[in-house]
C-alpha cells in the first residue's frame, strides 16, 4: 500500500511539474530575451543621442476573422513552395515609449515563477511526509493550502501580465484579416490544480476534525 501511494505521489509530482514547464519556459525565456534586448540596445546607443530609439517586444495573440481567407503565406524550405497560412501568435518590436509604464509589468513573470516554485517545494514536502507515514496531519493540511494558494496567486499574476500584453496590443494594433484574442494565453491548469489542492486540504481538515471529535467522546 505504501509503495503504491508513493508511486502515485511521484507520478503526480512529475506530471504537475511537466504541466508547468510551458509556463515556466515562456516566462523565463521572455524575461531573458527582453533583458538581453535591453542590454544590447543600451550598448548600441552608448555614445549616441539620448533620444535614440529603443524598442521592446510585444506579443500579439491573433485569430483570423475568417478561416477560409488566408492572406498570408509561408515558404517551406523542404519543397521550395509557398503555403497559405494564418498567424496565431506573433512577436512585434515596438517603440518602448509607445508601451509606456506598462512595460514594467514584465517583472510579474518572475513573481509568478516564484510562486510556482514555492508550490512545487510544498508538494515535495507533502510527498516526503507521506513517505514517512505522516498522512492525516494538520501540517499536511497547511501544505495543501499553501500549494493551492501559491498556484492561485501564480495564475492571477500570469493572467494580469497576459491582460496587460493584450491591452497594449489592442491599443497599438489593428490588423487586416485578424482580431486580437486574449484567450490564446489563458492558462487554466494552475487554476484547476490550485482549486483541487484546496479541496483536498479541506477534505483532510474535515477528516481530522471528525477524528478529534471521536477521540474526545471516547
Amino acid at each position: 500500500m505504501k509503495r503504491q501511494l508513493n508511486l502515485i505521489c511521484v507520478l503526480i509530482f512529475f506530471f504537475v511539474g511537466l504541466s508547468l514547464v510551458p509556463s515556466i519556459y515562456s516566462m523565463g525565456s521572455a524575461f531573458v530575451d527582453g533583458f538581453k534586448a535591453g542590454m544590447s540596445q543600451a550598448e548600441n546607443s552608448h555614445g549616441l543621442s539620448a533620444h535614440a530609439e529603443r524598442i521592446s517586444p510585444l506579443a500579439l495573440n491573433l485569430w483570423p476573422k475568417s478561416l477560409a481567407d488566408t492572406s498570408d503565406k509561408l515558404f517551406n524550405l523542404k519543397d521550395q513552395a509557398w503555403y497559405p497560412v494564418s498567424h496565431i501568435k506573433s512577436v512585434v518590436w515596438v517603440n518602448t515609449e509607445d508601451v509606456g509604464m506598462a512595460r514594467f509589468v514584465s517583472f510579474l513573470m518572475l513573481v509568478g515563477l516564484f510562486f510556482i516554485v514555492k508550490a512545487i517545494l510544498q508538494f515535495y514536502r507533502l510527498i516526503n511526509a507521506i513517505n514517512h507515514e505522516v498522512i492525516f496531519d494538520w501540517m499536511n493540511v497547511r501544505r495543501l493550502n499553501r500549494i493551492g494558494r501559491n498556484l492561485l496567486i501564480s495564475f492571477v499574476i500570469t493572467q494580469v501580465y497576459m491582460f496587460m500584453e493584450y491591452w497594449m496590443a489592442a491599443r497599438l494594433f489593428e490588423l487586416e484579416g485578424y482580431k486580437l484574442n486574449f484567450w490564446c494565453d489563458f492558462q487554466s491548469m494552475p487554476l484547476i490544480m490550485g482549486l483541487v489542492a484546496l479541496l483536498v486540504g479541506r477534505i483532510f481538515a474535515i477528516g481530522l476534525q471528525m477524528k478529534e471529535e471521536q477521540e474526545l467522546t471516547i
